[in-house]
């Protein structure tokens, strides 16, 4: 009986071609006028399956079930968003094959004309899966009453209106022939009971099928590049942060990035340039995450800037956070080594969650003990995220910025293999620093950028993970969003400040050049100024045991350590005679005490003779640190670098020549109690350095009743000043260094009261000039101030860059209208800020090759991370700015600043495509006339997220061309860009066929997998995505 029924079935089950619903919609075509469909899913494919059949038919009914049981109005906006949304999707998957949507169009006509309707059932759940066909009237009445043909047949059963339903999937549908007409009233109730979508379809097929102008695809694929730039503004952004309505929108786009980078990689690197308002985002962050996500954050600040900077913006802005129930803690950067600190230190890397790091260029040095405290203390206990803010990332070489990565990474050496395809870290660094240093083997300042351009240009690690907007960026995002009031000052070019040291330091002069000459009487070859044994015990000449027991690295240090001496003699012998003469001092009474501990292994009958015939200078010495030093050199914290105080103790005396280190300490001697006899004689009222000083803060109309401050890297040249600039009568001044131990926030009031939420009126004994160590260059406001003084040139490019930061900041409107108010005599130069460099005079320069040695250095760090401003050392150099992520401190912005501004144009210029443009479908294209001719691409790449999930919609956009004429694939963002920058009323023009367009999306693809793909080490199925094209002809 079973068989018997089954035989008399007609089964469409897709089992084959001849059992498939998509034959036997097209074979009933040709004698039907109508179909009736019911079904759970439509997409395209199912139409172009029977391409060529349906427009035989007259009409095509659509009815789409949806198993929800309660219909309201917004339920029913769900279910249409529902099919519309698979509809879309079906018409990016038909792309995957057929490109140029052919066949489509004549779908998108037969809904306008409705002949093609869809409705949706809005009565209850309705599940059902029929195709029920109209015979055609022709078809029809060929047959005699009598025959009691039905008007159609119907195909019922589980196949959906797709293209699998129609071909693929293993399906069970019946033919009906009986009482067909049952079915079809059935169906024409249903549909009466159904709500239209024909146009919501229409919409969705139409915006697929539109020809689109090259603007269009212009400004899609700049949205997708740059939209996750921007802010992503949630409800307690809007209405409840304090901080967030505060901020620039630059800010707020940093904010944003911010976040999601450390989302994703639990670190990440706010770079913006000084005095664009860093604090301000951190600030932000803090906020985000101590009173809205509830965390455990802690803030690590420099101590000169908790005070003045942090704490008091805290408790201005969000006092809740220091007095409320919340788990937040500052810490400044030294207390992470301070004994009595270590339970609260366990406490952090115990339980803290989030950590801001201010001015983070400080934990690049991995050997430092601060460092490895910070690195412990990450790798402890809760998973943590890492926000480090620095103006200065690159202070020497990349690999400072592998350091301060490795704090988050934790030294994991694939950290970045599944989303960058970098497998070894270190590696990656170490590529960039040959490239860096092969590309700037050049002293001369107009070395050309392309080198270091083509170096950075595609470091996806760089790009990744650092915030950086360069100040012209700034200024020019600022004007748009502020309708040009932006409030920078103008930096003049500098001034050089000329002096004689010879009129300083007389024959002192002669002595000290000498010194650099000197030749050894026997042999004849020239030795360096200072032998320094003591810190070389392990040179040739003086260790006589196993070298091979010492240890290299150790070998190698002293070397260096003895080199760090001498440049510090020459380097303090350039900033005052306060400074040389003190470390004179304390390397000659160093020296003294390495030959009082050894002498009597050497010739101590010459070593008594020596200290006799000095005895005037060791009188001095001594009468020095009585008045001036601590009880004993250990006890002395100062500015000077440790290595001048760790050298080798306890020596095995069996394994040195110990007669020959202290003759060559005697020799040193020597050399030291010469300079420091000559200074003994020296007058400072003939210090033409300081007269130079005091020249320009007493007769230059620059420096007129306006706020100066003055840099020295040395504590003793501040103090040296000071008395000078006291003993000439100039009132208002203050020296503050590291070893100040008043309230430094109150130093910081009285001499920028206004940046400082004081006044001239609300403090006493405001400061006029202010003299300071590097202790002030770093995260304060100083923009009282209008004119910077560097006494001497630092070696450390990134620290004037520093200094300069201070008084050449981003200002505030009514700040400014208050200032001016209660000092109109500074309105007419209030818009220009000045400084004066000290440079080594040339009496010296031949010498140091000072100026040279910075230059370079300069010129390095420009090269590479953009820190250096031009003009920054005398008004003829011009430091050219890498042009990639961090780009000059002042001048033009990066490549890609340049791109993200046309983006920002874009968006402001023509509104409305901010609420379109992501919603243009995915592969559409358009075309227009170039002298290149070629393909743009723009592809959504892949990403692995943190739960090992891949990702193609949050992973990374990618442009190529395709140059068709050389057969050459490029990734230059930048030059893409030029080609394919479009206006609105750019003609569409594409003249290219689907198979031709097919063979050339294959090369790029094959190109990404052998690229990108390989690199991240896609698995099998996860595929880059086309989002658009453009055929340049």
């Amino acid at each position: 009986m079973t068989n018997e029924l089954y035989n008399k079935l007609y089964i469409v089950d897709n089992a084959s071609e001849q059992q498939s619903v998509k034959h036997y919609l097209t074979t009933w075509s040709n004698v039907s006028k109508q179909y009736d469909i019911a079904t759970g899913y439509f997409e395209i494919g199912g139409l172009l399956e029977i391409d060529t059949y349906w427009q035989k038919l007259d009409k095509i009914r659509i009815i789409l079930g949806f198993e929800v049981t309660k219909r309201t109005g917004s339920v029913l906006d769900k279910v249409i968003e529902y099919f519309t949304k698979f509809l879309d999707d079906s018409v990016d998957h038909e792309k995957e094959r057929n490109e140029f949507l052919i066949g489509v169009p004549a779908i998108l006509d037969a809904l306008k004309e409705r002949k093609i309707e869809c409705r949706v059932y809005n009565k209850g759940k309705f599940h059902a899966k029929a195709y029920i066909t109209h015979f055609s009237d022709d078809y029809y009445e060929q047959f005699i009453p009598e025959m009691n043909l039905p008007k159609g047949y119907a195909l019922v059963g589980s196949s959906n209106f797709t293209k699998a339903g129609l071909t693929k999937n293993i399906e069970l549908n019946v033919q009906l022939s009986n009482d067909v007409e049952v079915l079809q009233n059935w169906y024409e109730d249903k549909w009466n009971e159904s709500v239209d979508i024909t146009e919501a379809i229409f919409t969705i097929i139409e915006k697929h099928c539109k020809e689109y102008m090259p603007f269009d695809i212009y400004i899609r694929s700049m949205y997708e590049k740059f939209h996750n730039h921007e802010q992503t503004l949630s409800e307690w952004e809007e209405k409840e942060s304090k901080i967030y309505s505060m901020l620039s929108q630059y800010q707020r786009d940093g904010y944003s990035s911010l976040v999601k980078i450390a989302d994703k990689y639990n670190g990440a690197f706010l770079c913006d340039g000084v005095g664009l308002g860093k604090t301000f985002v951190g600030m932000m962050l803090i906020e985000r995450y101590v009173l809205k996500e509830r965390k455990n954050v802690v803030l690590i600040v420099p101590a000169a800037a908790r005070i003045p900077v942090w704490e008091t913006a805290i408790k201005k802005y969000l006092p809740d956070i220091l007095e409320g129930f919340y788990s937040f803690k500052i810490i400044n950067h030294t207390d992470l080594l301070l004994e009595k600190n270590q339970a609260v230190m366990d406490q952090i890397a115990n339980h803290a969650e989030v950590i801001v790091i201010d001015e983070a260029h400080h934990f690049r040095n991995r050997s430092s003990n601060r460092y490895r405290k910070l690195y412990e203390i990450i790798g402890t206990g809760r998973k943590k995220q890492l926000f480090m803010l620095t103006a200065t990332p690159i202070n020497n070489s990349f690999l400072d910025l592998l350091h301060l990565i490795e704090l988050f990474t934790q030294r994991t050496e694939d950290y970045f293999k599944a989303s960058l395809g970098i497998h070894s870290l270190s590696g990656h660094f170490r590529k960039m620093e040959k490239s860096l240093e092969a590309a700037t083997n050049s002293t001369s300042v107009d070395v050309n950028a392309d080198e270091s351009d083509a170096i950075f240009k595609g470091d996806d690690l760089v790009n990744e993970l650092v915030v950086q907007r360069s100040r012209a960026y700034v200024k020019k995002s600022l004007s748009a969003e502020e309708n040009g009031n932006v409030l920078f000052p103008t930096r003049q070019a500098p001034i050089v400040a000329n002096y004689s040291m010879r009129k300083s330091y007389g024959k002192l002069i002669d002595h000290f050049v000498d010194s650099f000459y000197r030749k050894d009487k026997e042999t004849g070859r020239v030795v360096p100024i200072l032998a320094l044994p003591v810190y070389s015990p392990y040179e040739e000449v003086y260790f006589v045991g196993d070298i091979s027991k010492v240890d290299e690295m150790k070998r190698g240090r002293q070397t260096q350590v003895v080199n760090l001496v001498r440049q510090l003699l020459l380097k303090r012998f350039e900033s005052s005679t306060g400074a040389f003469e003190e470390t004179c001092i304390r390397i000659f009474v160093r020296l003294r005490k390495f030959i009082d501990d050894y002498k009597e292994y050497g010739n101590e009958r010459e070593i008594n003779r020596f200290y006799l015939r000095k005895q005037r200078t060791i009188d001095y010495i001594e009468k020095y640190y009585s008045e001036n030093m601590s009880t004993t050199i250990e006890e002395l914290e100062d500015d000077l670098p440790e290595y001048v105080w760790n050298v080798e103790e306890n020596l095995e005396i069996e394994d040195f020549n110990i007669p020959v280190m202290i003759q060559d300490t005697i020799s040193d001697l020597e050399v030291l109690s010469d300079f420091i006899e000559d200074m003994m004689d020296i007058d400072p009222d003939t210090d033409d350095k300081i007269k130079t000083l005091k020249d320009i803060l007493l007769n230059n109309d620059k420096v007129a009743g306006k706020k100066v401050i003055i840099f020295t890297e040395y504590r003793s040249t501040a103090q040296y000043i000071y008395r000078q600039l006291t003993k000439a009568g100039i009132e208002g001044i203050f020296e503050l260094d590291g070893q100040y131990s008043g309230n430094r926030k109150e130093i910081i009031e009285r001499f920028a009261p206004y940046y400082n939420d004081k006044t001239s009126a609300t403090v006493n004994d405001e400061i006029k000039v202010l003299i300071a160590t590097d202790v002030l260059a770093e995260g304060l406001n100083l923009q009282d101030a209008a004119c910077l003084i560097n006494y001497e040139l630092h070696w450390n490019p990134v620290r004037l860059m520093q200094r300069i930061g201070r008084v050449d900041r981003r200002r505030n409107q009514d700040i400014e209208d208050k200032l001016l108010a209660d000092h109109p005599e500074l309105k007419a130069d209030r818009d220009n800020v000045y400084y004066w460099n000290f440079l080594p005079p040339a009496e010296l320069e031949n010498l140091l090759a000072l100026y040279k040695k910075v230059s370079q250095k300069t010129l390095r760090i420009s090269k590479t991370f953009g820190i250096e401003g031009k003009q920054l050392l005398t008004p003829d150099d011009e430091y050219e700015a890498l042009k990639d992520f961090n780009s000059a401190y002042e001048g033009t912005e990066s490549k890609d600043e340049e791109i993200i501004l046309d983006y920002q144009r874009l968006m402001a210029e023509y509104p409305k495509y901010r609420d379109i443009v992501g919603k243009f479908p995915k592969k559409f294209f358009s075309g227009k006339l170039y002298d290149n001719k070629g393909i743009f691409f723009c592809y959504d790449l892949p990403e692995k997220l943190t739960d090992g999930t891949w990702t193609v919609d949050e992973g990374r956009t990618a442009w190529y061309y395709y140059d068709t004429v050389n057969d050459k694939i490029s990734e230059d963002a930048y030059e893409i860009w030029q080609m394919i920058k479009t206006e609105p009323d750019e003609k569409r023009a594409v003249a290219i066929s689907a198979d031709t367009f097919a063979n050339y999306k294959k090369k790029i693809e094959s190109h990404i997998n052998k690229t990108y793909m390989r690199s991240i080490q896609a698995p099998v199925g996860v595929k880059p995505k086309l989002v658009t094209w453009m055929q340049l002809t």
